[in-house]
């Protein structure tokens, strides 16, 4: 509670978002004096250049969803900083379902502890999209053991993605976990997924944030320090919640992301899917980011 209080009193003194320190961090927010985080830039981009430098980004990740990554149309930088943007394009004359396409920036390199932060302006529409910064594993079904880890994933932030206009529900981040453990049988079978949202895992797996401020409006700075011990997630610099690191422990690739929500999208048979008939026949909206930065931690083991 006296760390979110402290945010609270440094934005307020601040009359806007705490942009941190300059030259694109070059040191996380939440450092102490004298601590020895070393970046990897593998995973960190200042977005300073007139591309995305696709050597370090995935030019076409996976598809698993209810919309297509279409890096190509969809992920542009410029002025420094990286826009990410998801359409929905118009039906075409013969009346087929409208396509939701969008884009994703996925790291060739991974890794399984560090420091991880993002400088991130949420997209405009609400609701229907999602800005997301986040940490995940590949899936690993040879993992047969019951209870082995198949696959990790660390939310570092997903904005905006309640589906209805209650009041203050824009404010509403969610910073989560989730995760698939092996049940003892084979191939997909064996799946046994954990998450957050499961009344079982919720206490262990779910972190709300109600920021103090609309997510769409201005740049603010999201963090999470993930350990062996613990997860540990920042605002701005500020601590806003922590879970026991469990299961997180197999070496994710950091990514950036503007996903499909409802009423664009619903959830059903343990997947979204996309819905063409909610809203207009065609819009695309924007989140914008500022930078990304993966530290890790160079001292003695922790």
């Amino acid at each position: 509670m006296r760390a979110l209080v402290t945010g609270l009193v440094l934005v307020t003194l601040c009359c806007g978002p705490i942009h941190g320190q300059t030259a694109k961090n070059v040191r996380p927010l939440t450092a102490e004096p004298g601590e020895p985080w070393e970046i990897r830039w593998n995973r960190s981009d200042d977005f300073s250049g007139s591309a995305v430098d696709w050597r370090k980004w995935q030019k076409a990740p996976e598809d698993f969803a209810a919309w297509k990554w279409d890096n190509e149309t969809n992920v542009a930088v410029s002025n420094g900083m990286l826009a990410i943007t998801l359409r929905k394009r118009a039906r075409n004359g013969h009346g087929s379902a409208a396509a939701y396409t969008s884009g994703m920036l996925k790291s060739y390199a991974a890794g399984r502890y560090g420091y991880f932060e993002a400088r991130i302006k949420g997209a405009p529409l609400f609701p229907g999209v999602s800005p997301a910064f986040w940490l995940y594993s590949r899936i690993d079904d040879s993992q047969a053991q019951p209870g082995a880890v198949r696959y990790c994933e660390v939310d570092v932030v997903e904005l905006t993605q309640r589906n209805i206009h209650a009041e203050g529900n824009v404010r509403i981040s969610d910073h989560n976990l989730h995760a698939i453990l092996s049940n003892g049988k084979k191939g997909l079978a064996g799946r046994d997924w954990r998450r957050p949202d499961d009344p079982r895992y919720r206490d262990a797996q779910a972190l709300e944030y109600r920021a103090p401020y609309d997510p769409r409006e201005d740049f603010h700075t999201y963090g999470c320090r993930v350990d062996k011990e613990w997860i540990t997630w920042f605002v701005d610099g500020t601590e806003i919640g922590r879970k026991r690191n469990e299961f997180w422990h197999q070496p994710m690739s950091v990514a950036l992301s503007l996903g499909l929500r409802a009423p664009y999208a619903t959830w059903e048979n343990n997947r979204l899917r996309a819905n063409p008939e909610a809203g207009p026949e065609a819009f695309a909206t924007s989140m914008l980011v500022d930078y990304v930065r993966v530290w890790e931690w160079a001292g003695e083991a922790r």
